[in-house]
C-alpha cells in the first residue's frame, strides 16, 4: 500500500478517535461548569453587593479549602482526607521523621501525667524526671485538661532541638516545697518497640512469665523499622532458655510498616500466603512466607483488642488463619486499607486517598467501612473471645502500669542492684494474671497445649488462601 493512503488512513483514524471522545470531553466540561458555576456568581454577588471589600484570594482559598474537604468527606472514608498547605507541610515533617519528644511513658491522672518510665538516655532522664513524677503543665498548658493523645502528640513532643518547659510535682517532696520548674529539649526517640511483662534493671524487660513452664511473654507496640531484627534478638535469647511457649501481645498496636509486619508473620509461619492487597485501580499484590528464618514450631497464643490494627491485624490474621496461634480477646479495630497521599497543584495542599485493601489469607478484607455492621466480615475475630468490662480493663491498665513502671533504687542503694520489688518476679505475674482476664486466657489455654503435647494449634504449612 502506498505511503500516502497510509498516512491518510491515520489521519481518518485520529480523527475519528477525537470526535469520538469529545462529546464525552464536553460532557464532562458541562458539569464541572455546572458545579462551579455558583461559586462564581456567589463571587460576583459579593462583590457586587456586599457591604465590606472582600480580598478575591481570601474568597477563593476558603472556597477551594471548603469545597475539598466537602469532596473528599462524600467518600464517606475515614482515612481520606484533604490537608490544606499547612497541614501537609506538618504532615511531612512527620512522616520524614523529623519529630521528637522528651522519652517519657506517660499516664494520665487526675492530676495531670505521671512518669511511668524514661528511657535511659533520654532528655528527661538526663533533666532529672523520675517515674513517679507528675506533670502537671507542659509549656504553660495544664495537663490535666487535656486528653492524653493531645498531651503527648501535640505538647511533650515537637520538632528536635527546641524545648519544652515542664511543671512538675514530685510525690516524694515535702507539701509545701514549691513545683519543679524545668525546661527539656526535645531530641527525636526512637520507640520501644517490644517489650516484656516487666521492668528490669536499667531500661531492660524480663520476657519469661513462667519460668517453670518456659513461657515467655512479648509485647509489640509498633511495627518499626527494626522490629523484626529486634523480636529476632530476644527470640534468640528465649530459645537459648529452652522456650516452650509463647504469648504474643498484639493489644492496643495501631500498626506501622507493612514491610514489619510481613516480616514479624514470616518469623511464625513457613510457607502460605501472609497478606494479599488489592483495589480498584492498583495491581495486586501478594506475600508469602518463606520457610528461611523461621522460627521452631512452639505453641503459641496471640492477643489483640479493640485497637490492635493495620500491620498488627495483618501479623494476628495470618497467624490465626494458618492455625500457627490461638487468638484470644476481642475483635479488632478494621484498619485494612492502604493510603496515597497526592498533592495538588498551585500549592493547594494535597490529598490522602485509600487505594487499596488488605486481605487476610482467607479472603477476608480487614477494613471496616461506614457501611460495616457488627456481623459483618471486617477485622480480626478471636479464636476465643474475651470481653473486658469498664470495670475490668481499668483493673487490667492499673496492673500492668505497676509492672512496667521503671524501679528506681534508694538513692543510699547502688543502682545495679534490684530493688525488693524486682526480686519477686513470681507474685508480681500471679497479680497480673488474675487483674488482665485476656492474658490470663491465653495463658491458661498455653498450658493446656503444653500438657497436651501439641506443638501449635495445627501444622504450620496450613496454607488458606494460597491458591
Amino acid at each position: 500500500m502506498p505511503k500516502r493512503n497510509v498516512a491518510w488512513i491515520l489521519v481518518i483514524a485520529v480523527i475519528t478517535l477525537l470526535m469520538w471522545q469529545l462529546p464525552q470531553k464536553i460532557a464532562e466540561r458541562d458539569v464541572i461548569y455546572r458545579a462551579f458555576g455558583p461559586l462564581a456568581d456567589a463571587r460576583a454577588q459579593i462583590h457586587k453587593r456586599h457591604v465590606n471589600v472582600t480580598d478575591d484570594d481570601e474568597l477563593v482559598r476558603a472556597a477551594v479549602d471548603a469545597g475539598l474537604r466537602a469532596m473528599v468527606a462524600q467518600l464517606h472514608d475515614s482515612h481520606a482526607i484533604y490537608l490544606s498547605q499547612s497541614e501537609y507541610e506538618r504532615f511531612r515533617s512527620r512522616t520524614d521523621g523529623v519529630f521528637g519528644g522528651i522519652g517519657v511513658d506517660v499516664w494520665l491522672t487526675p492530676a495531670g501525667l505521671e512518669v511511668l518510665s524514661r528511657d535511659p538516655n533520654s532528655p528527661a532522664a538526663q533533666a532529672g524526671i523520675l517515674p513517679g513524677d507528675i506533670i502537671t503543665h507542659i509549656d504553660g498548658h495544664a495537663a490535666n485538661a487535656l486528653t492524653l493523645v493531645d498531651a503527648v502528640n501535640n505538647l511533650l513532643n515537637g520538632p528536635p532541638d527546641t524545648e519544652a518547659e515542664l511543671t512538675i510535682v514530685r510525690p516524694t517532696d515535702s507539701v509545701a516545697k514549691p513545683p519543679h520548674v524545668m525546661k527539656v529539649r526535645r531530641t527525636e526517640i526512637h520507640v520501644d518497640s517490644i517489650r516484656g511483662w516487666l521492668r528490669q534493671g536499667a531500661g531492660g524487660w524480663n520476657y519469661v512469665l513462667d519460668p517453670v513452664e518456659r513461657v515467655a511473654y512479648v509485647r509489640l507496640t509498633k511495627f518499626t523499622q527494626d522490629v523484626d531484627e529486634r523480636l529476632d534478638s530476644v527470640m534468640a535469647g528465649l530459645l537459648q532458655q529452652g522456650l516452650r511457649g509463647l504469648i504474643l501481645d498484639l493489644r492496643d498496636n495501631t500498626g506501622g510498616l507493612l514491610d514489619s509486619a510481613r516480616e514479624t508473620a514470616d518469623r511464625f509461619l513457613d510457607a502460605g500466603l501472609i497478606v494479599r492487597t488489592g483495589g480498584r485501580r492498583v495491581d495486586d499484590k501478594q506475600w508469602f512466607a518463606m520457610r528461611d528464618g523461621t522460627y521452631p514450631a512452639f505453641p503459641m497464643v496471640v492477643l489483640i483488642n479493640g485497637s490492635t490494627a493495620s500491620a498488627a491485624e495483618i501479623v494476628a490474621g495470618a497467624l490465626r488463619d494458618h492455625r500457627r496461634a490461638l487468638v484470644v480477646g476481642e475483635r479488632s479495630y478494621g484498619k485494612g486499607s492502604v493510603q496515597e497521599v497526592v498533592e495538588l497543584d498551585n500549592n493547594c495542599g494535597a490529598i490522602k486517598l485509600t487505594t487499596s485493601y488488605y486481605f487476610l489469607p482467607s479472603g477476608q478484607c480487614i477494613d471496616r467501612t461506614f457501611r460495616s455492621g457488627s456481623k459483618d466480615a471486617w477485622g480480626v475475630m478471636p479464636t476465643v473471645e474475651v470481653v473486658l468490662s469498664d470495670r475490668q480493663r481499668k483493673k487490667c491498665v492499673d496492673a500492668w502500669r505497676e509492672v512496667t513502671r521503671e524501679l528506681v533504687p534508694p538513692a543510699s542503694q547502688p543502682a545495679t542492684q534490684p530493688t525488693s520489688e524486682t526480686v519477686d518476679a513470681a507474685a508480681a505475674s500471679k497479680r497480673l494474671l488474675e487483674a488482665d482476664l485476656q492474658l490470663k486466657k491465653g495463658y491458661e489455654l498455653l498450658l493446656e497445649r503444653l500438657a497436651s503435647g501439641v506443638p501449635a494449634e495445627s501444622p504450620a504449612t496450613t496454607q488458606p488462601g494460597a491458591n
